[in-house]
């Protein structure tokens, strides 16, 4: 009975492991975002980012004078860091990763 619990054990670690390679991993970036003049803006980047595929959180903020960041959650295997900056890009808020 032992020997099967033990197995058994190591086949749901095997599986669990094999899932978050399958997955991806999961990473959060902040982006500085240019071209923001209002508090409407942060919406549309947050709108432009939750389209792209892995993405699974976005927080925005417009910080006056023209600046704003955009704090977002997205899965590595599925995007990249250019795929999230081409989004706000689009949307007409160039973006880059904040220092």
């Amino acid at each position: 009975m032992r020997k099967n619990f033990v197995a058994l054990s190591v086949l749901v670690l095997f599986l669990l492991q094999t899932a978050a390679v399958l997955a991806g991993e999961l990473k959060t970036i902040t982006l500085a975002v240019d071209k923001m003049t209002c508090n409407m803006c942060p919406i549309t980047v947050k709108n432009a980012l939750k389209k792209v595929d892995g993405v699974t959180e976005v927080v925005a903020k417009y910080e006056g004078e023209g600046n704003g960041w955009a704090k977002v959650t997205y899965d590595t295997s599925k995007t990249s860091i250019d795929d999230l900056t081409f989004a706000t890009e689009e949307a007409g808020y160039p973006s880059k990763p904040a220092p």
